[in-house]
């Protein structure tokens, strides 16, 4: 699930609107990116789970992700996802390591919505009446499934200098690996 960040974090993204139904997929894929950029920052709160396989859903485990241009903080359970626009953060808190590389175009959250629009998303999205968006299947590869369902979102916050990036003061234990 490590190598899979980016993806999640774009499927995050998609979590922003309740546009996605009676429209067709590129329709709302549209629409959605217009309604996230319309907006300073987004803040969404989640649970997410994973299923492998044959196996039961693994138990349900919160999440928070906070987007700002290109920049955006991923906070999972088992890992930190954190990029400033330049440079990415990969927190692993279990091995006590961040992993420091240069961002990508490949690395922006939105880049998800331009690739959906091409591709099939794999992705199947439950919708209450009102057209609220409540929970997210996306297919990750043949043999596992990321389910997300959204608890909380918020517009235009404000967040302190550096907060899109890794503070390695509060972590003083941590392994800095720079990939750069």
């Amino acid at each position: 699930m490590k190598k899979h960040i980016p993806f999640i974090v774009g499927i995050i993204l998609l979590m922003a609107s309740s546009s996605l139904f009676a429209q067709s997929n590129s329709d709302a894929i549209k629409k959605l990116a217009q309604t996230i950029r319309s907006h300073k920052n987004m803040e969404v709160k989640f649970t997410y789970q994973t299923i492998s396989g044959a196996s039961k859903p693994e138990e349900a485990k919160e999440g928070k992700a906070y987007f700002q241009d290109k920049a955006y903080k991923v906070i999972l359970e088992d890992q930190h996802a954190i990029s400033d626009g330049k440079t990415t953060w990969q927190y692993i808190i279990e091995d006590e390591e961040v992993m420091v590389g240069n961002a990508t175009d490949d690395d922006n959250p939105f880049k998800i919505l331009d690739n959906l629009e091409r591709d099939d998303s794999g992705i199947t999205a439950d919708i209450d009446k009102k057209g609220n968006l409540k929970k997210l299947e996306i297919i990750v590869d043949e043999d596992a499934k990321l389910i997300l369902n959204i608890t909380e979102m918020k517009f235009d916050q404000q967040y302190s200098k550096g907060f899109f990036t890794f503070d390695k003061k509060a972590y003083p234990n941590v392994e800095i690996i720079d990939m750069r």
